[in-house]
């Protein structure tokens, strides 16, 4: 197949793009979420009814700069987890006091403890999508195959395999490059993706096979 100037300029943006993705990964690796990645966290239970916005103020004046992840623990309302890089002793103490000043709770630097939580592997976040992905694109192949057993079904799986692996291939260059963190809701928007290239592309070559038909 021919390519016009547009095209070859399209798919040398493209290659351009995937390329410089493939370099920032090299140099920096991927970035994860926070709690995807090595972190201390602590639970703060606070015995009656918080705002998430207002622990999320106090970990804003406490920690400074740093990244963290609050999130409540419990159905009333009335605990939080509390996700960052690191806590010093000075952060933890002044945790503990603006907390208890805040909410008139009775904690101290010995009955909070920091709990330290492993980095986790980029595949390991993978892992769980890989069957089910594995199984769904058995059966789109076997009803490509039966479905349009008329037209050139090789081509036509080659061409859909290139289409779906550049277009990922492109958004994947796109998050690394501006690091954004890798979590399974980007993952799954990128799988979305995929999935809606797919039945966009199945669906106009539906309207190609009935035109063969008849």
């Amino acid at each position: 197949m021919k390519l016009n100037g547009t095209k070859k300029i399209l798919l040398l943006g493209l290659a351009l793009i995937i390329i410089a993705g493939i370099v920032v990964v090299a140099l920096k690796g991927f970035n994860v979420s926070l709690l995807y990645e090595q972190h201390a966290s602590i639970n703060l239970i606070i015995g009656k009814e918080i705002n998430i916005n207002e622990i999320k103020g106090i970990c804003e004046e406490v920690f400074k700069e740093k990244q963290v992840i609050v999130k409540k623990v419990e159905l009333f309302n009335d605990a939080v987890n509390i996700n960052v890089e690191s806590i010093t002793d000075e952060e933890k103490q002044n945790l503990v006091e603006i907390v208890n000043e805040k909410y008139q709770t009775e904690f101290t630097t010995e009955t909070i403890n920091i709990q330290t939580n492993a980095n986790i592997r980029i595949r390991d976040i993978v892992r769980p999508y890989c069957t089910p992905l594995l199984i769904s694109g058995v059966l789109i192949v076997v009803y490509i195959v039966i479905r349009f057993r008329k037209m050139k079904v090789v081509n036509l799986l080659g061409k859909i395999a290139v289409i779906v692996l550049l277009t990922e291939a492109f958004l994947t260059s796109c998050v690394l490059i501006t690091r954004i963190p890798l979590t399974p809701t980007l993952i799954n928007v990128m799988i979305a993706v995929a999935v809606f290239e797919l039945v966009l592309y199945i669906d106009c070559k539906e309207k190609e096979y009935k035109e063969i038909k008849q």
